[in-house]
């Protein structure tokens, strides 16, 4: 419940415009609860991002983890993590927050840093599952995976920061050009 009030607030007006206060109010608790659960305002926001894993990105990882075909599921898996609505927006917005405090705090970019390995790993398993399967022709599908995650996290950072000229509808496209160059003919 806590995470989810956090969630909200820190999605509204960012990481460092929040407080522990602001999150209290919003969960209608005391700022000592708080407090007693996190040891401040990062902490929170990294319980929240294990929680946006769960809620948003875990169902997006198994539907394409689930597709047909290797395309199909990066197809699936850009399509969905680069989503034009409102609850895309704001789950970018969260990391965009978190990628600043992952920069700076160690314990928060290891976390970071096993996310990104998880999700080069369901790449470079749909890649070589679309060789498998003749749908995709890929020379290395671990060096692939890295270069997609790669353009994916630009597309986000440009796709979700306001007044961008790059919206999510545009960054799909960019990017399911970049995954036709490797579809078998």
């Amino acid at each position: 419940m806590l995470l989810e009030a956090a969630r909200s607030v820190i999605a509204d007006r960012g990481l460092h415009a929040t407080t522990v206060r602001d999150v209290a109010a919003a969960g209608g608790v005391a700022v000592g609860t708080v407090t007693y659960h996190f040891s401040g305002i990062a902490e929170v926001l990294a319980g929240v991002l294990e929680l946006e894993m769960q809620s948003y990105s875990d169902p997006i990882w198994a539907r394409a983890a689930q597709a047909a075909s290797g395309r199909d599921g990066l197809a699936s898996l850009l399509d969905g993590l680069l989503a034009p609505d409102d609850r895309a927006h704001e789950h970018w917005k969260l990391w965009l927050d978190f990628w600043t405090l992952a920069a700076h705090q160690p314990r928060y970019a290891e976390w970071q840093s096993r996310v990104y390995r998880q999700l080069h790993e369901l790449v470079e398993r749909l890649l070589t599952r679309g060789v498998e399967d003749g749908s995709l022709t890929v020379d290395d599908p671990a060096e692939t995976a890295v270069e997609l995650v790669a353009l994916l996290d630009g597309l986000v950072v440009q796709a979700y920061l306001p007044g961008s000229r790059l919206d999510p509808a545009r960054a799909r496209a960019v990017i399911r050009r970049h995954l036709q160059r490797y579809a078998s003919s």
